[in-house]
């Protein structure tokens, strides 16, 4: 099993219950010395999510009635020990790309205070993603619509859950990797629970992440205010 880890440039606030019917983490996987969090979620490909460290913390929040806790995401490295390129280049890193086994539910407001958004979504600039992908004016605004009157009737859909990409950014930035327009209109309309999902690659060693990370986090953008 490979050995190269990657974690959470984030501390995710979830909601213990989703944490709580994981399985522990066979005691044969490698032990992670330096993640000194209370809660511990561990991810690999094609196996289901696991916790590696925080039960007690768990069942304790869960008798208290605390709505969400801190957690911290591992995940085992697909990428080959040799090959850093698909760390930094979405092509290639896509092969490589895999989705974590669970849906954890978190709160609007946790979400956008981590900055972890590449955008702001809104009616005025909904679905303009690049030259390569258009559609029609016409388009942009149905599917906009559409999609804000199902929020707004139903709530957030747990079947169809944010995308959070741990280490996107140059391998130490988490990001969210689909979602922009639900978030944009749950902010709109005063969603607050909302459910994601988490895909993961690779990452830099976790000693360049500690380094790096703060000279990123001074160019996260800002989610706008909300009026």
């Amino acid at each position: 099993m490979s050995t190269i880890l990657g974690y959470s440039s984030e501390l995710y606030f979830i909601d213990p219950r989703d944490i709580m019917p994981l399985a522990d983490t066979p005691a044969s996987h490698v032990a992670i010395n330096d993640c000194t969090d209370d809660v511990v979620v561990l991810l690999e490909n094609s196996k289901p999510d696991t916790l590696l460290r925080g039960r007690k913390v768990i069942e304790n929040a869960i008798n208290e009635n605390t709505a969400y806790i801190p957690v911290r995401f591992v995940f085992l490295s697909s990428l080959p020990r040799w090959n850093i390129l698909p760390i930094f280049f979405k092509k290639i890193r896509q092969p490589y790309k895999f989705t974590g086994s669970n849906i954890y539910h978190t709160t609007l407001a946790h979400l956008r205070a981590l900055h972890i958004e590449r955008g702001f979504r809104n009616a005025q600039n909904a679905y303009i993603m690049s030259k390569r992908w258009q559609i029609s004016p016409e388009e942009r605004i149905r599917r906009y619509q559409e999609l804000s009157l199902s929020l707004q009737e139903k709530g957030f859909d747990d079947t169809y859950p944010l995308a959070i990409m741990l280490c996107r950014r140059c391998g130490i930035k988490d990001c969210v990797d689909d979602g922009h327009h639900r978030i944009g209109i749950c902010a709109e309309h005063n969603i607050e629970r909302i459910a994601f999902k988490i895909n993961a690659a690779g990452a830099l060693p976790h000693i360049l992440q500690k380094i790096f990370l703060p000279f990123l986090n001074l160019f996260s953008k800002q989610p706008p205010k909300q009026s």
